[in-house]
């Protein structure tokens, strides 16, 4: 794994313009989406879906998130752009995991991509 150049703030902020490219596929979703990433000292954040519209990211833990993704930052980038095969670093190392609603991870990439 390659050591990112990019913020927690900037990976995040590319992530609530393409919500917002796809705003007709997010209508009626309200979610609060949580990222854990202090095991590689980037801090907590967190994006708020509020029926089509993203605000964030914010930094600090929203404790009203409905899935929260834990790991690495780097780590997270890497599964974002899809350079290793994201099943082998949640369910293999260990090092990606989600506290919540696992079917709002899921809905979410698809809705992504």
């Amino acid at each position: 794994m390659s050591e990112t150049t990019v913020t927690p703030k900037e990976f995040l902020e590319e992530i609530v313009k393409k919500i917002e490219e796809r705003a007709e596929s997010f209508a009626g979703i309200n979610w609060i989406l949580g990222y854990d990433f202090t095991s590689s000292n980037d801090g907590e954040w967190h994006i708020i879906i509020e029926d089509g519209i993203a605000e964030g990211p914010i930094e600090g833990e929203n404790p009203e998130a409905v899935i929260t993704t834990i790991a690495p930052f780097p780590l997270f980038v890497e599964q974002s752009k899809q350079r290793f095969n994201p099943m082998t670093a949640m369910w293999n190392t260990g090092k990606v995991r989600f506290h919540g609603d696992a079917m709002v991870a899921h809905r979410f990439s698809k809705l992504l991509a």
